[in-house]
């Protein structure tokens, strides 16, 4: 089971997006997740970047393999755990830290009017206003949301059905079973949270991005997110009957 949190941070390449990371220092406090970027911002952001070696939107680096998850708890928990996770992934404080002790990210913003937290916090903005000028072309926001949310929710109800039936009375299957769902609840919170947050994007932020994509667009990698995109847009356009996963039958029922 180690190691596959780490699809946060697949679901979510270049989108810094923890909307209480603004708590931790004055300077983040400045600037929330939901106030709308604007020119000037932008304008701080393509010069930093550009300023660096490699020219390319920054990613938020992941985190360590976290030991104290328990993979046994009940749906519901690991629900509010996998959330926990994903937006310590995009700690706005951890990541500024971390950019901080980079020479070359040093270098990009020495001398700039801009803080390491500030940049963090524009690299979070700008990402997800391009997130979401790629995604409202393509799927209705609110529709996405409420998908993923399905998702989610059946997932934990399938889970607790297997739950029901005690450890030791559970076929092999049962338990193959519930494995899989605890990935593929990390999976759909993940892109839950991602779309819940790509919704919240002011349409001002869309607007400034658009403004500047032809500024943006030579600092992304060539395919940014083609593979969340489609995800994204089948979820979105999913009937809602079959974004049920596989339905857990008890040994009464076999």
């Amino acid at each position: 089971m180690r190691g596959f949190m780490l699809w946060a941070v697949l679901l979510v390449t270049l989108t810094g997006c923890n909307r209480d990371a603004h708590s931790t220092t004055s300077d983040v406090s400045a600037r929330r997740a939901d106030d709308p970027l604007t020119a000037a911002d932008l304008e701080s952001f393509l010069t930093v970047v550009q300023s660096h070696a490699e020219e390319m939107i920054p990613e938020f680096a992941p985190l360590d393999d976290d030991e104290s998850l328990d993979f046994n708890a009940g749906g519901e928990e690991l629900v509010g755990a996998y959330r926990e996770q994903f937006k310590r992934v995009f700690d706005i404080q951890r990541q500024a830290e971390l950019w901080r002790q980079d020479p070359q990210w040093s270098q990009a913003l020495a001398g700039r009017k801009i803080s390491f937290q500030r940049f963090a916090a524009l690299v979070r903005d700008v990402s997800l206003g391009i997130m979401r000028v790629r995604l409202e072309s393509r799927v209705d926001l609110s529709q996405l949301v409420a998908q993923a949310r399905r998702q989610v929710d059946q997932i934990v109800r399938t889970m607790d059905e297997i739950d029901e039936v005690p450890l030791a009375e559970r076929t092999r299957d049962a338990s193959a079973q519930r494995t899989r769902c605890v990935i593929q609840l990390g999976r759909a919170v993940a892109l839950l949270a991602f779309a819940e947050l790509v919704r919240q994007v002011p349409s001002e932020s869309a607007a400034v991005v658009r403004r500047y994509s032809r500024q943006l667009k030579p600092l992304l990698p060539a395919s940014m997110n083609d593979e969340l995109l489609a995800e994204l847009k089948a979820l979105a356009t999913t009937p809602e009957g079959d974004v049920e996963p596989a339905r857990f039958e008890s040994p009464e029922d076999e």
